[in-house]
């Protein structure tokens, strides 16, 4: 299955396929002009890179150039602590993340939860439009590209708004590096997959418990056979329970 890695600007790495990806996936806002670099930006307009504003930045909004009544624009984004360290948070369905998520995210790290002890946090910041338009490639601590906008929406979780983090995907840490990912959850359900099989009790009298050399015996059979892989762990499930 296939991982997003969230780009880090602080931490750099940041490449123009990762962003593509991301946009192509609906992560990224198509109305975001969002670069990799300095140099990405050199080669993409054949001319020198803005320095607008203080702090670097290295996407800009273009919906504020038609939506020019517009004063301020919210983005989602990960949260960071005061440290500037992505915030870890353990599963919390009451925090305001979860207006975010769709239902069926929701359910998805109910059912997994043992998998994810934490999940990065989404929050919701604010910027006048001078800040959502603007470009600078200055060094420093650059403000993190955003996950979605804020949209008005009747029906919506957030008092008649609505992120735009698609409804078929999550975030997690990655094992290994720890950087925040995006991904399908159906895609993970189906790699993942539960072992709904009832298993029947052992019959009265029957054997209770199998030696060590039977087990391995019994599991080497299931290995070799010409079962499918999931009647195999199925198979393999029950020999353990015995």
């Amino acid at each position: 299955m296939k991982f997003f890695p969230i780009p880090d600007p602080r931490n750099g790495g940041v490449t123009k396929q990762v962003l593509a990806d991301l946009q192509q996936a609906g992560i990224l806002p198509h109305n975001i002009g969002a670069f990799a670099s300095e140099q990405n930006w050199i080669e993409a307009t054949g001319v020198g890179a803005p320095k607008d504003g203080e702090g670097a930045k290295y996407w800009r909004d273009n919906a504020t150039i038609w939506q020019s009544t517009t004063d301020a624009f919210q983005y989602l984004m990960i949260d960071r602590a005061a440290d500037g360290s992505i915030v870890r948070m353990p599963l919390n369905f009451s925090d305001s993340t979860f207006t975010i998520y769709s239902l069926e995210t929701a359910q998805f790290y109910q059912q997994y939860a043992k998998h994810f002890p934490v999940i990065p946090r989404l929050v919701l910041k604010t910027m006048n439009r001078y800040d959502a338009g603007r470009l600078n490639f200055n060094s420093g601590a650059a403000v993190d590209y955003p996950l979605g906008i804020l949209l008005a929406d009747p029906t919506g979780p957030m008092g008649g708004f609505r992120a735009t983090f698609p409804s078929n995907m999550a975030l997690r840490f990655n094992p290994q590096s720890g950087q925040p990912e995006a991904f399908y959850w159906a895609d993970y359900v189906r790699e993942y997959p539960f072992d709904w099989t009832p298993t029947a009790p052992v019959a009265p009298g029957g054997v209770q418990k199998l030696s060590d050399a039977e087990l391995v015996s019994a599991v080497g059979g299931v290995v070799g056979s010409a079962m499918s892989v999931k009647d195999k762990a199925s198979a393999i499930r029950q020999l353990a329970a015995r």
